[in-house]
C-alpha cells in the first residue's frame, strides 16, 4: 500500500496538477462543444508529452524547463480553445490555410462578426496559466523513485517509437496542433514554389469563334449567396436592378465545391476539382489556356493581395499580361481597420481594359462583394434594410451588401454594352459567378461560411448568370441554344474551368465537354459530393 501510495505521488509530480489542467481544458471545452468531433486520444496523446519536459526538470531543478512547457501548452490551449469556441470546431489544415490568406483587417472584421461571451473562458484559462508559470513545483530529487521515472519515460517512449517506425507519428503520435501545422508548413513550401513560377504555360489552345474580335469577361463575386437574391426568389427585394433584365440567362442549381475562397477559386480555375485533385504546379489553369490561345488576359482585382504570404490567388492574378488591385486600403496587415474599399473602384480600370486595342481580351473582375464584415461592402446610400435586434441586424446589413452587388453587377454588364463594338463580328460573354455562399442564420443559426461538420447548403449554393452579346447571339445560334436548355442542371463550379473554355469555343486536348454546362455531353449524373464528404443532392 505504502508502494502504491509512493508511486501515486510520484505521478502527481511528474504530471504537475495546474499544468495537466492547462493542457486538457481545451480538450474538455472541445467535448462540451461538440463531442462528435472531439478525440479523446488527444487526452492520452497530450499525458504522453507531459514528462518529456517534467521529468528533466525534476532531474536538473532548471525552473526555465517547467515555464517553457507551461508557455508551449498555454499558446497551443489558447488557439484551441478560441477556434473550438469561435469555429465550433478542432484546428484543422483547412482552418490555418484560410487564416493564413487572411489580412490583419479581415480579422478584426471576421472577430467582429463571430466574437461571443463564450470567448471570456480565456479569462480564467490566462489566469491559470500565469498562476502554473510563476508557482513552478518544488521537487527534491530523492522524493522519487528513478525506477518510476524510468518508467514513466519508458512508456512515452514505447508510444513515440511504436508511431514512428509505422511512419504514423505525425498523424497519430503528436498533438493535433502539431500536426496541423506540419501539414501546414507542407502546404507553405508548396505555394512558395508555385510563386516563383508565375509564367503561364504554352499549351496547344485556339478559339475556333470566326469573329474579329472577342472577349471574355469573368465577374468573381465574394461570400454571395442566392438564397439572399430575390433573382432567386429571396422575400427582401436585394435585386431590383437584375430583375428588371431581360438579357441574363439565370443557373439556378449551381454550388461551389469548397466554402473557402483559396480552395474554391483554384477549383474553378484549373483542370483540378474536388474528385480529381491536382497540385498547383501540375495542374494546367484557365490563365495559362487562354494565353495560349491568343488571348491578352487582364486581372483587375478590389481583394486584397496579401496574407501571411502572397496567396495563389494572387499567382494566378500575376501570372495575367496585366492585373491591377484596386483595393489600397487593406494592401498591408497594419491598414486602419475602419476603411473601406468599394467594388465601384472597379469600374475605371475596366472600362480601360474593353477599351485597350487588343483583338482577343478574357478579363477577371475579383469583388469583395459581400465578405464580412457585411456593413463595410456598400455605401451609404444603400443602407436600406434594417433589424430591430443583433441578429435581425446582421441579416440586413448583409441584404444591403446584396443590394449594393445587385448595383455593381448591373453597371460591369452596362459597361461592357456601352463598350460594345458595332461590328457583327465582334462577340463578348460574360459569366457572374461567386466563389462561395454565406450562411447568415440560414442554418444552424450561424453566421460566416465555416462549419463544423456537415456543411451548411447556405454555404455553398451560389449565383451563377450568363450574358451573351448580340454577336453572340448571332454568330453562334445553336451553342446558345444548348446554353438556354442546360440552365436548370446540377452544376459544381470547380468544373468552371471547362466551361469557359466552351463557352469561348477553345480548342484544347484539356477540355472535356462532359464536364461544361454549356456542351450537349454536359453529364448531368455527376454526384455532388462536396468538401465535407456528403452528397449535396441526398441532405
Amino acid at each position: 500500500m505504502k508502494k502504491f501510495y509512493t508511486a501515486l505521488k510520484a505521478l502527481k509530480e511528474i504530471y504537475p496538477p495546474y499544468l495537466v489542467l492547462l493542457v486538457i481544458t481545451p480538450i474538455i471545452t472541445g467535448f462540451i462543444i461538440d463531442h462528435e468531433l472531439s478525440d479523446s486520444r488527444h487526452i492520452i496523446i497530450n499525458l504522453i508529452w507531459i514528462p518529456l519536459f517534467t521529468i528533466p526538470f525534476i532531474l536538473v531543478q532548471k525552473r526555465i524547463i517547467y515555464q517553457l512547457a507551461t508557455l508551449i501548452y498555454f499558446l497551443i490551449g489558447l488557439i484551441e480553445i478560441g477556434h473550438w469556441i469561435i469555429l465550433k470546431g478542432p484546428v484543422t489544415l483547412t482552418s490555418l490555410l484560410v487564416m493564413s490568406n487572411t489580412n490583419y483587417l479581415e480579422a478584426i472584421e471576421f472577430l467582429d462578426l463571430k466574437a461571443t461571451t463564450g470567448l471570456l473562458i480565456l479569462i480564467p484559462y490566462t489566469f491559470l496559466f500565469f498562476f502554473s508559470f510563476r508557482h513552478s513545483p518544488k521537487y527534491f530529487q530523492s522524493k522519487i523513485k528513478p525506477y518510476i521515472i524510468g518508467a514513466v519515460l519508458l512508456v512515452s517512449a514505447i508510444f513515440i517509437f511504436e508511431n514512428a517506425i509505422h511512419e504514423r507519428f505525425i498523424r497519430k503520435g503528436v498533438p493535433q496542433i502539431v500536426k496541423v501545422s506540419f501539414s501546414f508548413i507542407d502546404k507553405i513550401n508548396l505555394y512558395r514554389e508555385a510563386m516563383q513560377e508565375i509564367d503561364p504555360r504554352i499549351l496547344n489552345a485556339n478559339s475556333t469563334f470566326i469573329a474579329s474580335r472577342q472577349t471574355f469577361v469573368l465577374i468573381l463575386g465574394e461570400s454571395c449567396s442566392r438564397q439572399h437574391m430575390s433573382l432567386y426568389g429571396a422575400s427582401r427585394n436585394t435585386n431590383p436592378k437584375l430583375e428588371r433584365r431581360n438579357d441574363l440567362i439565370i443557373y439556378d442549381n449551381v454550388v461551389s465545391p469548397y466554402s473557402n475562397t483559396l480552395n474554391s477559386v483554384l477549383s474553378m480555375f484549373s483542370q483540378s476539382n474536388i474528385e480529381r485533385k491536382i497540385s498547383f504546379e501540375n495542374s494546367i489553369d484557365i490563365i495559362d489556356v487562354f494565353y495560349s490561345a491568343g488571348f491578352k488576359t487582364y486581372w483587375i482585382s478590389n481583394q486584397s493581395p496579401i496574407g501571411i504570404w502572397d496567396n495563389l490567388v494572387t499567382v494566378f492574378a500575376k501570372k495575367s499580361d496585366y492585373f491591377k488591385f484596386v483595393n489600397t486600403t487593406s494592401n498591408s496587415s497594419f491598414e486602419a481597420i475602419l476603411t473601406t474599399s468599394y467594388d465601384s473602384k472597379l469600374f475605371k480600370p475596366f472600362i480601360s481594359a474593353l477599351k485597350e486595342d487588343v483583338s482577343k481580351k478574357f478579363i477577371v473582375l475579383h469583388l469583395m462583394g459581400s465578405h464580412s464584415s457585411y456593413s463595410k461592402r456598400y455605401p451609404s446610400d444603400f443602407d436600406i434594410f434594417n433589424g430591430s435586434n443583433n441578429r435581425e441586424e446582421t441579416i440586413a446589413e448583409y441584404d444591403n451588401s446584396m443590394l449594393y452587388n445587385d448595383f455593381i453587377i448591373d453597371s460591369l454588364l452596362n459597361i461592357i454594352i456601352t463598350n460594345d463594338s458595332p461590328q457583327n463580328s465582334s462577340i463578348i460573354s460574360a459569366i457572374y459567378l461567386s466563389d462561395h455562399g454565406e450562411n447568415v442564420y440560414d442554418e444552424l443559426d450561424r453566421v460566416g461560411h465555416d462549419y463544423s461538420k456537415e456543411l451548411p447548403n447556405a454555404n455553398v449554393e451560389v449565383p451563377f448568370i450568363v450574358w451573351l452579346s448580340p454577336g453572340y447571339l448571332n454568330l453562334n445560334p445553336e451553342k446558345v441554344k444548348v446554353i438556354n436548355s442546360n440552365r436548370n442542371k446540377p452544376f459544381v463550379s470547380d468544373d468552371l474551368f471547362h466551361s469557359i473554355m466552351d463557352l469561348n469555343g477553345i480548342q484544347s486536348s484539356y477540355l472535356e465537354e462532359e464536364r461544361s454546362i454549356f456542351s450537349e455531353k454536359f453529364n448531368e449524373a455527376r454526384q455532388r459530393i462536396l468538401e465535407d464528404g456528403k452528397d449535396y443532392d441526398k441532405k
